[in-house]
C-alpha cells in the first residue's frame, strides 16, 4: 500500500472492534459504524480461535466492502490474508513487520505499533505502511498503556513520513486535543462499541475528525 495519501484519508476514523463482545454483537456494531462513516476497521480479539476470527473476519469484510471500508485483523497475519481482508497490524511483540511484508507482498497493508520516535523510524524502515501511536490518554481497552498524550505522540511522529493514527482513550470530549500532533485519524474502541447509539457516535467522531486532522498532503 504505497499510496500514502489516499490510506491517510482511509485512517480518518479507525475503529477497533472484538473483545468483550461476540461475533454477533460484533457485526452488528461494526455495521452501525460503518453507516455513521468509519472509515477502517481493526479485529483485535486474543481469546477467540482462529477459526472464530476467520469466519468473523470474513463477515466484517463483507460489510466493509459495502461502505469502502478498510478491514484489518489484529496480530493474526495468517486470519488476515486468509480473510481476504486489506491487511494486518502488527504490535511489539508480534510476528516482525518486515517478516510479514515478505510473506504478504507489496500490496498488502501493514501496520505497526509505536510510542517513541525510534520505533516509529524502526517501523518505516521495516516496512510499515502506517503506525499507531499512543497511548493519547488512559484508556480502558489497555490498562496497562502507557500514556504519551498529545505532545507524546506529536514527538514520535516527528521523523517519519508514513501515515500514523492516534490510539488510547480517544472520545468525543478529547479528539480535538489531537490537533497539530501529526496523526491523519484516530483510533477508538470503547467510544464506538459501547456508545448507545454507535452510527450517530460515529457520525458526530467523523466530523471533529474532519475537522481536526489535516487533509493528507503527501
Amino acid at each position: 500500500m504505497r499510496d500514502r495519501k489516499n490510506l491517510a484519508a482511509r485512517l480518518k476514523i479507525y475503529l477497533i472492534c472484538g473483545e468483550g463482545f461476540t461475533p454477533k454483537e460484533n457485526i452488528a456494531k461494526v455495521s452501525a459504524a460503518l453507516r455513521g462513516g468509519v472509515t477502517a476497521v481493526q479485529l483485535r480479539v486474543k481469546s477467540w480461535s482462529g477459526r472464530e476470527c476467520f469466519s468473523a473476519a470474513l463477515a466484517l469484510k463483507k460489510l466493509c466492502r459495502e461502505h469502502g471500508a478498510l478491514l484489518l485483523i489484529n496480530d493474526r497475519l495468517d486470519v488476515a490474508m486468509a480473510a481476504g481482508a486489506d491487511g494486518v497490524h502488527l504490535g511489539q511483540s508480534d510476528l516482525p513487520v518486515d517478516v510479514a511484508r515478505r510473506v504478504a507482498g507489496p500490496d498488502f497493508i501493514i501496520g505497526g505499533t509505536a510510542r517513541t520516535p525510534e520505533l516509529a523510524r524502526e517501523a518505516q524502515l521495516l516496512g510499515a505502511d502506517y503506525v499507531g501511536c499512543g497511548a493519547a490518554f488512559g484508556t480502558a481497552t489497555k490498562k496497562d498503556a502507557l500514556v504519551i498524550g498529545p505532545e507524546g505522540i506529536k514527538k514520535a511522529l516527528a521523523s517519519i513520513e508514513i501515515p500514523s493514527v492516534a490510539i488510547g482513550g480517544i472520545d468525543s470530549a478529547n479528539i480535538a486535543r489531537l490537533a497539530g500532533c501529526g496523526a491523519c485519524g484516530a483510533a477508538l474502541s470503547c467510544s464506538l462499541m459501547n456508545a448507545e447509539d454507535t452510527e450517530k457516535a460515529a457520525r458526530e467522531l467523523l466530523a471533529e475528525a474532519e475537522r481536526i486532522f489535516p487533509r493528507p498532503s503527501k
